[in-house]
């Protein structure tokens, strides 16, 4: 099978065939991935601290760019091990961050990392908070394995009062809302290409208006799944 290159990280095997890799094959992420992927993820954090930002932090700064100084409520869905948290506090020392995720794994290698800030388990669609609570809501690449996304986007609507980013979608205009299925460090994952259209949709029905498209990663599913796409970070504001 095709092999993205380790950019992307370590993503092989893509197929539409979601139902060959079996009807639990998409378990929440286990130790062994979580630890993959935190391997991964170390030397990218250790880079950014030295100014050098690899084209996806660079697109999760650039989303930052416009938001208010000061102190910030902050809930970030699909956390993994916390490394935005890390970044988000070079860019605003003052955020008062929480960070919340479906898999233990993940979670675990958070507190570990960063245990002055406060790590949840949990769901993207029943979010430990109350209504209009964060000042801003970060999804943090977690979007595209959700299969019920346009309820995750619901959420994000409701806990938000000024801002959500949607960072490293994947984007199309040349075919619908897609699933496919892949290795990620190893362990099957489920992913799914946006129809750009399609999420704008979703996101019109919570409440929240595209206000800002940043460049990601060079992320073109053409050559494996025959589907063009790019990856964007979207900025997207409470609708007024």
């Amino acid at each position: 099978m095709p092999k993205l290159s380790s950019r992307v990280l370590a993503s092989s095997g893509y197929s539409l065939d979601v139902e060959s890799f079996g009807a639990n094959a998409f378990n929440v992420w286990e130790d062994r991935t979580a630890k993959r992927q935190d391997a991964a993820w170390q030397p990218i954090i250790q880079q950014a601290k030295q100014g050098r930002l690899r084209e996806d932090v660079a697109s999760l700064f650039q989303a930052l760019d416009n938001l208010p100084e000061g102190e910030l409520r902050v809930l970030e869905s699909g956390c993994g091990g916390g490394y935005n948290a890390e970044l988000l506090a070079m860019w605003n020392p003052r955020i008062d961050y929480l960070g919340v995720d479906i898999s233990p794994a993940m979670v675990g290698l958070a507190r570990q990392h960063y245990p002055h800030r406060e790590f949840r388990i949990g769901s993207a669609y029943d979010l430990p908070v109350e209504d209009g609570s964060q000042d801003l809501v970060i999804d943090g690449v977690a979007l595209l394995h959700m299969t019920d996304w346009p309820l995750a986007i619901a959420e994000y609507g409701r806990v938000s009062k000024q801002k959500v980013i949607l960072h490293g979608l994947t984007i199309t205009d040349d075919a619908p809302t897609t699933r496919f299925a892949k290795y990620a460090y190893g362990q099957p994952s489920l992913e799914l290409v946006f129809n750009r259209q399609q999420l704008l949709m979703e996101a019109a029905r919570a409440g929240l208006e595209l206000i800002e498209t940043h460049p990601g990663l060079d992320y073109d599913l053409a050559p494996y799944l025959g589907i063009p796409s790019v990856s964007e970070a979207w900025v997207l504001a409470k609708s007024s």
